[in-house]
């Protein structure tokens, strides 16, 4: 019978798979690449019997030449599933004792509720990002982040206990620092090792500076960006940068080690209540997120990004199929992804929004009314997200240009009247542009919307103290 069942799979599998990327996928894949909403595609799959293939779209750099197996991306929060793999190996017998137990010098009884297994299931109560979590520069927001830095966090942290799932960056940070607690290693020690262990060798734990590695440019919406350098316990949130050989390796890796890749393993997984991929399909269990879009199949998956590039990672359980998709921007591949593990998953067809075309002013230098270049445009029907206008905005704000930042951030408020994180962006302008009075008065109106945030406290207070100086 078991015979019997293995045949009828490779049959099925080779049935659906017989061509690997679709005429339909193939065509979307060039037409994202043509409109520059993704400049390049890596993409490797990996077959039931261990053979791999791989296919490269565009071009990953100036240089005008095709990605392959080995150009390098930045993966950002594919890293977490690194990270949680280091979890399950040192902190065996601590998973469920308090975080106050590993940081004994950390003043806050709040730290009793929360566990490493709750910080490796996103179900501590840890927001996404420390409320205090304030960057030098948003265009490259994780550098200068320390153990220092996580302990003060630490000391202000209020968790929501309601044990509810919701994803936290900062809560990985969290987690890897225990991790080095509880072993007595270093980041390099113990992501170096584990990179050791599963036998991949072009896999960094930061964006390599020698050697003749090719590295792809990060851009998103036709801007040259800036990698992103992280430091400190953010690394294990989503330091590494790495390949499709290398991920495929990884992938391999873990459906011959890891539980919860074998087709019966799947036991109480957490329910995210996120609807992208499907109404109630989401699901998290120990690092890996599982989609679940039938019945009978389960999907292993994480995605990840960073200030230009985009990764996804998948694994389907039914066909043994694996699939790694990397991108040099921001556009979202996870569609790409699950359409080969999965191929009746709908394709999505992104368009240019506003933000590029806004993009391509400013590089004209035609930057005198962004504002109204942007109602213009929307008048028209234009496709807008302000997502992308968000990270046009963080990108020239943390490249000091607050002229062009200034003016994106009132298109931000217009567009999203409620959202507190708005006003901040807005007095953080208004703030470098040595506007401090106007700058109090989004400031307030931020913290009128989130009246726990002490950040936002603190930066009335400097510059209720920079005007009264400027004007005494």
């Amino acid at each position: 019978m078991k015979y019997i069942y293995c045949f009828l799979l490779t049959l099925i599998s080779t049935s659906i798979f017989g061509q690997l990327i679709s005429e339909e996928l193939d065509s979307e894949i060039k037409r994202r690449v043509k409109l520059e909403i993704n400049p390049s595609f890596s993409i490797g799959i990996l077959l039931p019997d261990g053979t791999t293939k791989y296919y490269g779209y565009g071009y990953y750099d100036d240089s005008r030449k095709h990605p392959d197996s080995l150009t390098l991306y930045e993966i950002g929060s594919v890293t977490k599933t690194f990270t949680a793999e280091l979890a399950n190996t040192y902190l065996k017998d601590s998973l469920n004792k308090p975080l106050s137990t590993f940081f004994v010098g950390v003043e806050n009884p709040k730290l009793d509720s929360i566990t490493p297994y709750k910080l490796q299931n996103h179900i501590a109560g840890i927001p996404r990002l420390s409320n205090q979590f304030s960057p030098k520069n948003w265009s490259d927001p994780f550098n200068g982040y320390s153990n220092i830095i996580l302990q003060e966090e630490l000391r202000d942290l209020d968790p929501d206990t309601s044990n509810n799932w919701s994803y936290s960056n900062f809560g990985y940070g969290i987690l890897g620092r225990v991790i080095e607690i509880v072993s007595g290693k270093s980041y390099e020690n113990l992501m170096g090792g584990l990179l050791q262990e599963i036998g991949i060798d072009n896999t960094f734990l930061s964006l390599p500076t020698q050697g003749n590695q090719k590295i792809a440019m990060p851009t998103n919406i036709r801007t040259s960006n800036s990698n992103w350098n992280f430091t400190g316990p953010s690394r294990y949130s989503g330091g590494l940068v790495s390949n499709t050989k290398d991920l495929l390796s990884y992938l391999n890796f873990q459906r011959q080690n890891n539980p919860l890749f074998l087709s019966d393993s799947l036991q109480n997984p957490i329910q995210t209540r996120v609807s992208n991929l499907g109404k109630d399909k989401l699901f998290y269990k120990d690092g890996w997120f599982v989609l679940m879009p039938d019945s009978t199949t389960n999907i292993i998956t994480h995605n990840g990004g960073t200030g230009g590039f985009i990764s996804f990672v998948g694994y389907n359980k039914t066909t043994e199929f694996g699939v790694v998709v990397l991108s040099n921007s921001v556009n979202m591949v996870d569609d790409i992804g699950i359409n080969i593990l999965y191929p009746t998953f709908k394709l999505s067809h992104p368009e240019r929004t506003i933000a590029y075309e806004l993009a391509g002013d400013i590089d004209a230098g035609n930057t005198d009314n962004l504002v109204n270049q942007f109602n213009i445009l929307k008048n028209e029907n234009y496709p807008n997200n302000i997502i992308d206008i968000y990270w046009l905005e963080r990108f020239h704000f943390g490249k000091s240009n607050y002229l062009i930042s200034n003016q994106l951030s009132d298109i931000m408020v217009k567009e999203l009247p409620k959202d507190w994180e708005v006003y901040d962006i807005k007095g953080q302008n208004l703030q470098k542009l040595k506007y401090y009075k106007k700058a109090i008065i989004f400031y307030e109106k931020a913290l009128e919307l989130n009246p726990e945030n002490e950040s936002l406290k603190n930066k009335i207070n400097l510059c209720k103290k920079m005007y009264n100086r400027n004007t005494g």
